[in-house]
């Protein structure tokens, strides 16, 4: 009796023992990464030269004119090009709890470089960890600037996802979100990396590391399943320079502020989303802006500076599904600088009064491939600055874009 009462104890001691390993095993395979991305190929042409970025498939505004000795313009040449760059990768990542908080991440990359110079290479895009509470959630890593907002920007064909009247701009960054049934409030804390400010060394993340002070952002949002709404308030500070050309110490600095205000309603087939920023100095966003030489010390060469101000608007309807129409439109206007300057400029646009853009496209839908046509109306007035940075004596500039993409999505 003793010896079947033994038998059947470890018989139920293996039992229980290999279901809490089928549960183990069951419970890990719960965690882990997840792929998906597209592959994309882009087609276009443009009607005349452009300001660009990752050779021009990331299109800016058309170039001003450049007349040669006889007058003609040598901008107003047309180009053509192909690419597949953009073409990405996306791991969804899901782990166990930690500190009482559901955890994930993600990982996500692509092929169009850091630089035009490093074209084809395989670069970071978003690297992000988030823990989930109740009713709050931290994030930290590198992920789209909370100026973007991922729940409302215009779905447009191109690269440019809207720019120069959106902002286009990833960093790294933590963000605390506090949840009260359907609004959200957002603290953000923001430096930089790949998109930079520029200065007197061209476009580098050190003078936010040496002003000793991140980007700072607060944004209150609305959401329900058809509606969203919110504001926000940013604000930073660089400093342009360690020493001066004379070779003294300076520690002047230039901080800049934006203001945002947006909305999306969806019902069905239809979507209509609308944004509109005040700021100042935004040119790491890939938009018109940056800072002027307010005064320079002819002593010492100690610079004083003073931010461009600008306003940009955009607005973006679609309608359909397996055949989509989209209709973006943006405009911005240059509001000169705060204080009078001496006329030395980082950034860019300070020649730019205006710029505005229609955009039209028509998407087919079929299970997973996409095939998008969009035509891309932008002008740009180019003029002169005068001492507080209002451009006068202006001249319009126009492109036309054809674009032709494809996606196949996994």
């Amino acid at each position: 009796m003793k010896k079947v009462v033994i038998a059947i104890s470890v018989i139920l001691t293996l039992m229980v023992a290999r279901f809490a390993s089928a549960q183990n095993q069951a419970d890990e395979k719960k965690f882990g990464i997840s792929f998906r991305g597209f592959i994309k190929s882009d087609y276009w042409y443009d009607s005349r030269q452009v300001v660009s970025a990752r050779e021009d498939l990331f299109m800016i505004v058309p170039a001003n004119t450049l007349p040669d000795k006889n007058g003609k313009d040598i901008n107003a040449h047309p180009s053509f090009n192909y690419s597949a760059i953009t073409t990405r990768i996306t791991g969804d990542i899901k782990g166990p709890d930690a500190f009482g908080a559901k955890t994930s991440g993600m990982i996500e990359a692509d092929f169009s470089g850091v630089t035009n110079g490093d074209i084809n290479g395989f670069r970071l895009r978003h690297a992000i960890g988030k823990l989930r509470w109740e009713k709050s959630e931290l994030m930290f890593g590198q992920f789209w600037h909370p100026m973007f907002v991922v729940d409302v920007f215009p779905q447009v064909i191109s690269l440019n996802t809207g720019a120069p009247f959106q902002p286009f701009i990833r960093n790294p960054q933590i963000g605390y979100t506090r949840f009260i049934d359907t609004y959200s409030l957002n603290l953000s804390f923001v430096t930089q990396r790949d998109h930079a400010s520029e200065g007197p060394s061209g476009a580098l993340p050190n003078y936010m590391k040496n002003a000793l002070i991140p980007n700072v952002h607060f944004q209150l949002q609305h959401k329900t399943p058809t509606r969203i709404w919110g504001f926000a308030a940013d604000y930073k500070v660089l400093q342009p320079r360690l020493v001066t050309d004379n070779n003294y110490q300076t520690n002047e600095t230039i901080g800049s502020y934006a203001f945002m205000a947006y909305h999306k309603y969806v019902n069905k087939n239809f979507l209509w989303s609308m944004k509109g920023i005040f700021g100042q100095n935004l040119t790491e966003h890939l938009m018109m802006g940056g800072y002027a030489v307010r005064t320079v010390n002819p002593d010492t060469k100690i610079e004083t500076y003073t931010p461009t101000n600008h306003l940009n608007l955009w607005n973006y309807i679609s309608y359909g599904q397996a055949v989509k129409f989209g209709l973006y439109c943006g405009y911005l206007k240059n509001l000169g600088t705060t204080h009078e300057n001496t006329g030395r400029y980082f950034g860019r646009g300070k020649d730019i009064g205006y710029v505005y853009r229609i955009a039209p496209s028509l998407s087919f839908i079929s299970a997973k491939t996409q095939i998008s046509i969009e035509l891309e109306y932008t002008a740009a007035g180019y003029g002169t600055p005068d001492t507080k940075g209002i451009v006068q004596n202006i001249n319009e500039t126009k492109n036309l874009r054809l674009l032709v993409t494809f996606y196949y999505y996994f």
